[in-house]
């Protein structure tokens, strides 16, 4: 009697789990995640509590991105993803940047590009995702549909680059108040058609926008717009998987966005130079910064990367309790793309990126060799100073410091068009005259780059009380690391 009883009580806990797919599925540890917009890091807290894993988070926020960061994330762009599996031992990257029209334009018209997220992020869940695909785009679509109000992320770009924002057609109403004033922080906002495209890639996938009639669709829209892309360019696009650009530290693996990502050179670049160097691990603060500046200098310069862009990119990362990872940085070339909603569709269509706007996407996954599991995943974003930002930050991570004074400490990053170093001087000036004495032309700027980092110094699968995740103060973003 007693072991029957056992029995039903261990039957009832069992069921008392809500099935995989619902919110509250993973009754302890779930893991962690950061995006550069917090309703965003919300949807993926519930992903992952609902069992799904890291790359389901990340391709869920990235949705909800397209609808709450436009400037930056906007469903017209595209981006680059790292994704680290323990289960197959193996980390790759994913290429889904938007694409411009093969075929010439005709004098008069600007030239569009392909929306590369959609078709990217259908292809990283079909590899790595374990819940439905309907599920990690509802809540996109929702938001698109009833309304949020505007992230203070998304209304500080609405002041630096609102006027990039045409007031004409679907624009005036998704992005100006009814006094015809852009939106500001706080102001509620909708995009019902955005919503209705969302819909048609949930209940039937991206196949019909890049080969259907949805994809005829914005084509029209973005000739009627005076811009040219083609049927063809639409039914040709397909995201890459590629190898990720890779160094090491230790037994670790440590891996970063490839080629065509200028800003995942850069970032693996500097830790070819530093990340086992003993000099710069024994040096002081100020020598940290010399060494790091050199190590920049060196890098922008192999990278080719003499101007600086109006890049404008976004990130998002998740750590799962399987012990994998994923870290993706999204990018609309420039903030707002094209500035012109593409009619019925909702979408922002972009235009090619200019000379070094990948500069602005870095990204980061640590991994181990002899305990497969995720150790680190990061993202660097937000502007040309990405790269090195990340580096500011990981190369303090790894080598012991607190991950939340590391996110908000100051930082320098290159300055790639003005030739000098750039340095949160205000907040760090023995640093900046550590770099003066080195000879290096040191301005000051407010702020540079935007890192979010979640690090488990003995893996996520083998000791998850021990990982922390942060959002950058810098993006206005939030991160959620779930608590025992």
């Amino acid at each position: 009697m007693a072991v029957v009883a056992l029995a039903a009580v261990a039957a009832g806990c069992a069921d008392s789990a809500p099935p995989i797919g619902t919110v509250g599925h993973v009754q302890s540890y779930f893991g962690g995640l950061a995006a550069d917009e917090p309703q965003a890091a919300l949807i993926g807290r519930d992903i992952l509590s609902a069992g799904g894993s890291a790359a389901d988070a990340v391709a869920a926020m990235a949705m909800v991105m397209m609808v709450t960061r436009p400037d930056a994330a906007g469903a017209g762009g595209g981006g680059m993803c790292l994704v680290y599996d323990r289960g197959k031992e193996t980390a790759e990257a994913l290429e889904f940047l938007p694409h411009a029209s093969r075929t010439p334009p005709p004098a008069g018209r600007w030239i569009a590009t392909v929306p590369g997220s959609f078709r990217g992020l259908f292809a990283l869940h079909a590899r790595y995702g374990k819940l439905r695909w309907e599920q990690l785009v509802q809540p996109a679509e929702r938001l698109a549909r009833f309304g949020f109000r505007v992230p203070r992320s998304l209304g500080k770009a609405l002041e630096r680059h609102g006027a990039a924002v045409k007031p004409e057609g679907v624009g005036r109403t998704v992005f100006f108040g009814q006094s015809g004033r852009l939106l500001r922080e706080g102001d509620a906002m909708r995009a019902v058609n955005l919503a209705t495209t969302l819909g048609r890639i949930r209940s039937t996938g991206p196949g019909e926008f890049y080969s259907g009639r949805h994809g005829r669709l914005f084509v029209d829209e973005v000739e009627r717009l005076g811009g040219w892309l083609t049927v063809e360019d639409m039914r040709d696009y397909r995201p890459t998987w590629q190898e990720t650009a890779k160094g090491a530290f230790g037994p670790h693996d440590v891996h970063f966005l490839p080629s065509p990502a200028l800003g995942g050179r850069v970032a693996a670049d500097i830790w070819r130079d530093l990340g086992d160097n003993g000099d710069y691990a024994t040096a002081g603060r100020g020598g940290k910064a010399v060494l790091l500046a050199r190590a920049a200098e060196r890098a922008y310069a192999a990278a080719l990367a003499g101007t600086r862009s109006a890049a404008s990119t976004a990130g998002v990362l998740a750590m799962d309790r399987a012990g994998g990872a994923a870290a993706c940085v999204l990018t609309m070339n420039r903030p707002f793309g094209s500035g012109r909603i593409a009619g019925e569709t909702g979408i922002i269509p972009t235009v090619p990126a200019d000379g070094g706007a990948t500069l602005a996407m870095s990204a980061m996954i640590v991994s181990n060799r002899n305990f497969p599991q995720s150790f680190l995943a990061a993202t660097g974003a937000g502007d040309a100073s990405a790269p090195v930002a990340l580096m500011n930050v990981a190369l303090s991570v790894l080598r012991g410091g607190d991950i939340e004074a590391a996110v908000n400490a100051p930082r320098i990053a290159l300055a790639p068009s003005a030739g000098g170093i750039e340095v949160e001087a205000a907040r760090a000036p023995p640093v900046a005259a550590a770099l003066r004495e080195a000879g290096l032309a040191v301005s000051d700027v407010p702020s540079a780059g935007v890192v979010n980092m979640m690090y488990c110094p003995e893996g996520i699968y083998r000791k998850p009380a021990l990982c922390g995740v942060r959002a950058d103060r810098r993006g206005y973003g939030y991160a959620v690391n779930a608590e025992y």
